[in-house]
């Protein structure tokens, strides 16, 4: 009896030194993160290529000055050209764009860039829009307007015009003193018309171009 006594005690000792050892061992290791996937939400978000042309964007066909790209209608030519956007209603109705080919009135200068017809057309004794003669949205129209001074190098603006449209046969006159220009060193300009009588009645609104440079 006393020997099973002793060897019971014995494993009871034992047991306990296992059970303190074990308590005393408080250190854990750092728990292995989840390796990131695709479709997990642990991925940063990103975002893809920034497309020219898309929302937020730029788009890289535009001219050389002016904001946002090109109406379609309107494309590069060998040599300077202007995108002319009309903006008119009252007795009929003008909208859309077309180009016409950059000239200045009173020289046939060999113009090569956008700046190059801008400064020939501030130093023209009758600077204003070239003479349009296209289909601008759904009406074939004629219209030439020009500044009532001649140019002195700088750039026009709110210079009193002179000029008159002509909408399906029909031909609209601008006030005296009431058509206002501007126009600058890089080619572009507008024309502010408060009111162009006609036959039929009055129109209303303004005319803008831009400039874009001769394509490679």
């Amino acid at each position: 009896m006393r020997i099973k006594a002793m060897l019971l005690a014995g494993f009871e000792l034992g047991l306990l030194i296992t059970i303190l050892t074990a308590c005393g061992d408080t250190t854990a290791l750092p728990a292995t993160p989840p390796t990131p996937t695709s479709g997990s939400a642990t991925l940063p978000a990103t975002s893809g290529t920034p497309v020219p042309g898309t929302t937020g964007v730029p788009g890289t066909n535009g001219p050389s000055q002016g904001n946002g790209p090109l109406p379609a209608v309107c494309a590069a030519q060998s040599v300077p050209a202007l995108c002319v956007t009309f903006n008119l209603t009252g007795a009929t109705t003008v909208t859309g764009s077309n180009w016409v080919y950059a000239e200045i009135p009173d020289a046939n200068l060999p113009d090569s860039t956008c700046p190059e017809y801008g400064a020939s057309t501030l130093e023209s004794d009758e600077p204003g829009l070239p003479k349009v003669n296209k289909v601008i949205g759904t009406e074939a129209i004629e219209a030439t307007f020009t500044a009532d001074k001649p140019g002195d190098g700088a750039g026009v603006e709110g210079a009193e015009a002179s000029g008159s449209i002509v909408v399906d046969d029909v031909t609209y006159e601008a006030e005296d003193g009431t058509a206002k220009i501007d126009l600058n060193r890089d080619g572009s300009g507008k024309l502010v018309l408060p009111r162009l009588v006609g036959g039929s009645g009055s129109l209303s609104g303004s005319i803008s171009w831009r400039c874009i440079d001769p394509k490679e």
